[in-house]
């Protein structure tokens, strides 16, 4: 019996990986919360993809697409048994802009979803994140989300509208307007200056009654186990990380997931990462994610 599959030249596998990179590395990241386990994922992937090319392949896209997907399925199921062990709370693997963007990078940073909704993805099984990703984030139909998983159409129809029902999506925006992207960027430029030179009072009207602190030092660095609840409870905590880590520590203003967040330095080195999602109708930070795992801030160097 003859076989329909093939081998691909190197120039057919480099024009794949360099149109669908991208794309694939944007489903791994939604996934995973984890640039470096994305990044990692989409390379292993180009190594394998020759034993699996076949002539009978009519939309190399989906293809490549199921491919990720189960990879990234099969990954989360080893990737949760290790984080019953995880010290603290996890956090995903923030995406930093600090400077002129390559060709490519462009275009992931033009697909780059925002910090809260990576968060909002922890609460989801990895078939219910599957679904919701390829459906909310790149608009496959329902028919082509079964194909992927082997489902139904019908079973992934209503696996999204149970996500939709279990998490909060209210405080998503597909872009958000520049007006209120201006504000955000001077709110957080006074957080600067607060912590800098530890004005911590200056804060207040800047929180929510009920803003939650959540941070994730991995057991490797100093960082609060549990989350921190209540506007008094934050402060405390701020002023306490104003007193420790910035008299050692330089912050800048950046781009945290294409939103206004804060780059830490120690001697020149990235030492934290703090974002924010807020309230959108006073513009007041509901929830501050401060990421001191160094593991997560590697790839920033």
């Amino acid at each position: 019996m003859q076989s329909n599959t093939f081998d691909p030249t190197t120039n057919q596998i480099e024009d794949l990986y360099r149109t669908y990179k991208p794309h694939l590395f944007s489903i791994a990241y939604r996934m995973l919360g984890s640039r470096s386990d994305a990044e990692d994922m989409v390379q292993d992937l180009f190594v394998s993809i020759p034993g699996y090319l076949n002539d009978n392949i009519h939309n190399i896209k989906s293809y490549l697409s199921k491919m990720m997907i189960n990879r990234c399925l099969n990954e989360l199921k080893s990737v949760r048994k290790k984080r019953i062990s995880y010290v603290g709370n996890w956090l995903p693997e923030p995406t930093v802009h600090v400077g002129e963007d390559s060709p490519l990078e462009n275009v992931e940073r033009h697909d780059t979803i925002s910090y809260a909704f990576l968060v909002l993805m922890e609460k989801l099984t990895p078939l219910e994140r599957a679904v919701f990703i390829l459906r909310e984030a790149f608009a496959y139909e329902h028919s082509e989300i079964g194909e992927m998983l082997n489902k139904s159409e019908v079973n992934c129809r209503k696996i999204y509208s149970r996500v939709k029902k279990k998490v909060d999506l209210s405080s998503q925006q597909d872009e958000i307007p520049s007006s209120q992207l201006q504000q955000e960027k001077e709110l957080v430029d006074r957080f600067i200056s607060a912590l800098t030179n530890g004005n911590i009072p200056s804060l207040v009207s800047m929180l929510t009654e009920d803003v939650i602190l959540i941070s994730d030092g991995g057991g490797k660095v100093s960082a609060a186990i549990n989350p921190i609840y209540s506007r008094e409870r934050v402060l405390e905590l701020l002023k306490a990380l104003s007193a420790s880590r910035f008299p050692g520590s330089q912050a800048r203003l950046v781009e945290v997931n294409d939103q206004p967040g804060i780059l830490m330095t120690k001697d020149g080195d990235p030492s934290g990462v703090i974002c924010f999602e807020w309230d959108a109708a006073t513009t007041a930070i509901q929830r501050i994610y401060v990421i001191v795992n160094p593991d997560k801030l590697q790839n920033l160097n």
